[in-house]
């Protein structure tokens, strides 16, 4: 249908937040858009059913945003095409005059192609497209967009097995994780007509995991093409040439229909499938398909008008509502779920009030079933002389003179009707019931279905039981209510709604039995009422989930309250623990870990992430079976030579890591402000990572990671002195009086425990389709993966712990960088102080980048364009300092020393608050915080040796708490010395640095988060 289209316009949004409006649209080139931002930014809300994200796209080198999963399905199919250039998300507000009227309409892509013009992309599911509304709004878009010259195309879901391909695939995008080397070898190989897997194993000189993962790459870059609608195997043929993909795009518009054509009219119901569909019911439930018939087919109603037969099998012609005419295989359309037959008279439905007849019989008692089999012994001796109801296993004087073939059907019945004391009106019921249902038609009263004073609700008003789920449900986000309040609320409501004495009120008892009986469906009084609003924010369809295909497609990170007290180095008083946690979701290993006092910032969650590119040291004294090799392969998959000379070893020092290295893919956060901070999205865009936020409130989001904290609590956790339970209610007396290990000490026991423990026990979540009831690990399901998807090495350079400070834009004074009124200067700087940088867009405009670390601002780090190499810029008062000083310990040193003189120097007010630490008297609670932070003994970037702990059973632990591990002793004392550490940053409120000290810093500490 073609619309009357006015004037036309469309508004962008610039990067510095401006907005262009009532542009004039070209009808060539796309430079007005490499500026601008898209024009809204994905919104979040609670019960929020789809997942908005930011893609890392290879196309654009840069963050994509996308509102939905089959947005990002879209993202996928354009960056797997080589043609496509760039893609702009949500790129232009459209307005234009249709029919009269002003409408306004964001594109969801615009896709920019080398050979052809651009095209503008508008996601929909594919059952939205028939939507009067939906179908509207596309259909006077796509005429504008094709007015002006581009191209127009609706994406729908994708097939299944071509979409799990690509997305298999793509984990391979990432350019600068291979080796240009063996990428070059393998091109330069004769693969043609070759296999996948022997493709795999054409390289003996080199690693099959590395090979794996290079001619994945190559198949990502379309140097080899294969069948992609197959799901991918060893077994496929490698060949050269375009790659061809189905995708889901299409350049028209179904025809819109109502909803009420096709389900509202009871003389055209849809048949789903055929058959039968309720208790029984065999005859009438088939669907006659031939010329006339009328099918919908990908949500568009189409009319047969020829069938013919060929050699794939029975074929349709079909005509559409625009008359256009196409063919349709008819056992690939049924089969398929894309075409639904609409039967022209009314048959059995699947909605029918009727129970099927396992069902029916499965309600009945013996005695029932017995009666039922007699019933239909009496019926088949009237229809066919033979209880049995065959001649061939006849009973003894089987058949009786009376029920003979011989003799008419009347006859029969009226002898049935005088042997059974029946009517003969009766007996033809049971004949009629029979014939059309068989032995469940003759089920005498239908199911039971429980009764009143049995505790059901089968003699339950359904407006009260209405009303009182209404009320139930009234109480999700407010206080537990009683059973008796709902009871008294329902009458009140019921006379108002329905007028009095309109609705019989059930006694009392039955009604606590009927509240009983909805307690199952909406749980109210029982549970606690956290669990009740868990419990009612469960979907109410089947639970999806994302599925990863191979290790480091889907990073979990999450931050929890641990459930046992730390020990405070600075007052030696009990101390609330925050653990920040990465997980692999496809493996469940644990790729990083930190334990933080108080609460988590930025810097913290960098660097979990940072561990999984460069695990940590293991312990001293950790057995050999729970060390990953340094290259991070596991050595049953690979071997190196090193690892088979004894005495590698020198002076005890373990060689290996605490846990695996991995490249993750797409990072799956939370919403909370270290994890949503600039800091992390810039640290993700740098290394090529995507974004997916878990949506508000739904923990199963992240389930593994969730299950990963119940077991760490309930595994060495609990057996801990400081233990304080899940819940208040299971909390002890004192717990906190028990609180006996540090920091660094808590952090070094889980990671123990993960690396002994958690990675070498079979988790039951962890399988193998293909080999049913095999328990794995996540030690083996790492190996499992890289069997299956190879290994991409992690970057080695090492200078990537820089990637993941947090960047600031400075301009370069000959004296050097100034940050927080802090000079920082060193050689580094020779040839560009003075100069504007090459840097453009909001934050760039002639600045230079600079690294920092908050935790430690002795130093910055700038990296010379010339030699792309970094230089350490120290800080003038640095040299004065003994040991490193945080952002925030500078800031309220300055305050502090503020209060005092009037020209507070930068020195000596550090000097004076490590003074007030070291006395441990007096401090309020930004100071305690900050002494907390910097008693760490690691720095978040720094890689030391942890002390070897575990749960009791490890010697370390047991050790410590027999007090004759002096080490550990040592090293507490020495914790009281303040070193590194922030808090005024992304948890922190401003009236927290400025509030007074109410002498009970540890009194939050027993709150649960």
């Amino acid at each position: 249908m073609s619309h009357v289209i006015g004037e036309v316009s469309m508004s962008l949004r610039r990067t510095d937040g401006k907005v262009d409006e009532d542009l004039v649209w070209s009808t060539s080139g796309v430079d007005v858009f490499e500026p601008s931002i898209p024009w809204r930014t994905f919104r979040w809300r609670n019960g929020q059913k789809h997942y908005s994200g930011t893609h890392w796209s290879s196309t654009m080198r840069d963050h994509v945003v996308y509102e939905s999963r089959l947005e990002l399905t879209r993202l996928l199919y354009a960056d797997f095409d080589q043609d496509v250039t760039a893609v702009f998300a949500q790129p232009f507000l459209l307005t234009a005059t249709v029919d009269g009227r002003e409408r306004r309409h964001v594109p969801d892509y615009l896709v920019v192609r080398e050979k052809d013009v651009p095209l503008v992309v508008d996601v929909k599911p594919r059952h939205l497209l028939t939507r009067p509304k939906v179908n509207f709004a596309l259909g006077w878009a796509r005429e504008v967009v094709l007015s002006r010259g581009w191209d127009f195309e609706v994406w729908s879901e994708p097939p299944e097995v071509e979409l799990a391909n690509l997305r298999f695939l793509a984990g391979y995008r990432r350019d600068w994780l291979f080796d240009e080397d063996l990428l070059a070898e393998i091109r330069e190989e004769d693969l043609h007509g070759a296999t996948l897997g022997d493709a795999f194993r054409a390289f003996p000189r080199h690693p099959e995991w590395k090979v794996r993962a290079a001619v994945l790459r190559l198949l990502w870059c379309q140097h080899f093409v294969t069948d992609l609608t197959a799901v991918l195997s060893q077994r496929h043929v490698l060949r050269q040439g375009p790659a061809t993909v189905v995708g889901a795009g299409r350049r028209d518009l179904p025809r819109p229909i109502d909803e009420s054509e096709l389900d509202g009219d009871e003389d055209e119901p849809v048949c789903r499938m055929p058959g039968s569909r309720s208790g029984g019911h065999v005859s009438g439930a088939a669907v006659r398909v031939g010329v006339g018939t009328r099918l919908k087919y990908d949500g568009e109603v189409v009319v047969v008008e020829e069938m013919f037969g060929s050699a794939a099998g029975n074929e349709l012609l079909v005509r559409d509502g625009a008359g256009r005419r196409f063919r349709l295989s008819l056992r690939v359309s049924l089969s398929s779920g894309r075409a639904t037959v609409i039967a022209a008279e009314p048959g059995p439905q699947a909605d029918d009030d009727r129970e099927t007849a396992s069902v029916l019989f499965a309600l009945l008692s013996e005695e029932e079933l017995a009666e039922v089999r007699e019933r239909a012994a009496h019926v088949n001796e009237v229809l066919t002389g033979f209880r049995s109801g065959s001649e061939e296993v006849p009973e003894p004087g089987e058949p009786r003179p009376q029920y003979a073939a011989t003799v008419s059907k009347l006859q029969r019945y009226e002898a049935k009707a005088t042997e059974l004391g029946v009517s003969v009106r009766t007996i033809k019921r049971w004949v009629r019931a029979f014939l059309l249902d068989g032995e469940a038609g003759l089920v005498r009263g239908g199911p039971d279905r429980g009764s009143g004073d049995m505790g059901g609700l089968g003699r339950a008003d359904e407006r009260w039981v209405e009303m009182a789920l209404e009320i139930m449900a009234e109480h999700e986000k407010d206080s537990k209510p009683t059973r008796a309040k709902v009871i008294r609320s329902v009458g009140p409501r019921l006379a108002a709604r329905y007028g009095e004495g309109e609705v019989k009120l059930p006694t009392r008892a039955t009604a606590y039995r009927w509240l009983e009986e909805l307690e199952r469906r909406l749980p109210t009084f029982r549970l606690s009422t956290k669990r009740n609003r868990d419990i009612a924010a469960r979907p109410p369809g089947a639970y999806g989930k994302l599925r990863p295909t191979r290790p480091g497609e889907y990073l979990l990170m999450d931050t929890t309250r641990l459930d046992v007290f730390a020990m405070d180095p600075i007052t030696l008083k009990w101390v609330q623990a925050e653990l920040t946690v990465a997980m692999d979701w496809y493996t469940r290993c644990i790729t990083g870990l930190r334990v933080t006092p108080v609460s988590t910032q930025s810097i913290d969650v960098a660097a979990v992430l940072f561990q999984t590119y460069r695990p940590r040291p293991p312990g001293k004294g950790w057995p050999s079976w729970a060390l990953w090799p340094d290259h991070g392969i596991p050595r049953t998959v690979f071997v190196e030579r090193e690892a088979l000379e004894e005495g590698d070893a020198q002076d005890g020092e373990v060689k290996g890591a605490a846990g695996p290295a991995l490249v993750p893919e797409t990072v799956v956060v939370d919403h909370g402000k270290p994890y949503i901070s600039e800091h992390i999205t810039s640290v993700c865009q740098r290394l090529g990572l995507s974004i997916q936020p878990a949506r508000l409130r739904t923990g199963r989001d992240k389930g593994p990671l969730e299950r990963f904290f119940k077991t760490l609590r309930e595994g060495p956790l609990e057996v801990l002195p400081g233990y304080k339970g899940p819940d208040v209610f299971s909390r002890g007396e004192r717990p906190e009086r028990e609180a006996f290990f540090f920091l660094h000490e808590l952090e070094a026991i889980i990671r123990e425990w993960t690396a002994c423990v958690y990675h070498r026990r079979a988790h039951r979540g962890l399988l193998d389709p293909n080999v049913p009831g095999l328990r794995l690990s996540p030690a083996m399901m790492f190996e499992h993966g890289i069997a299956r998807a190879g290994y991409i090495e992690v970057p080695r350079d090492p200078a990537l712990g820089f990637e993941f400070l947090k960047t600031e834009w400075k301009q370069l004074h000959h004296y050097g960088v100034e940050i927080r009124k802090c000079r920082y200067n060193g050689p580094g700087l020779d040839g560009y102080r003075g100069e504007s940088s090459e840097y453009t867009g909001p934050k760039g405009k002639g600045l230079w980048p600079v690294q920092v670390d908050p935790d430690n601002i002795s130093y910055i780090y700038f990296r010379r364009p010339d030699t792309r190499r970094w230089h350490a810029l120290q800080w003038e008062h640095a040299p004065a300092l003994k040991f490193p000083v945080s952002e925030g310990a500078i800031e309220l040193a300055r305050k502090v020393a503020g209060e005092k003189s009037p020209f507070p120097d930068d020195e000596r007010a550090v000097a004076e608050l490590l003074e007030r630490w070291h006395l441990g008297l007096g401090l309020t609670l930004p100071e305690r915080r900050l002494a907390l932070r910097q008693a760490r003994e690691q720095s978040a970037f720094d890689l030391p040796e942890t002390v070897w702990d575990d749960v009791r059973a490890l010697p370390s632990v047991a050790r410590v708490l027999a007090g004759s591990d002096n080490d550990a002793d040592e090293t507490g004392a020495a914790g009281a010395v303040p070193y590194e550490g922030a808090v005024a940053g992304d948890d922190d409120e401003d009236d927290e640095l400025e509030g007074p000290d109410d002498g009970d810093f540890y009194a939050d500490a027993l709150e649960d988060a």
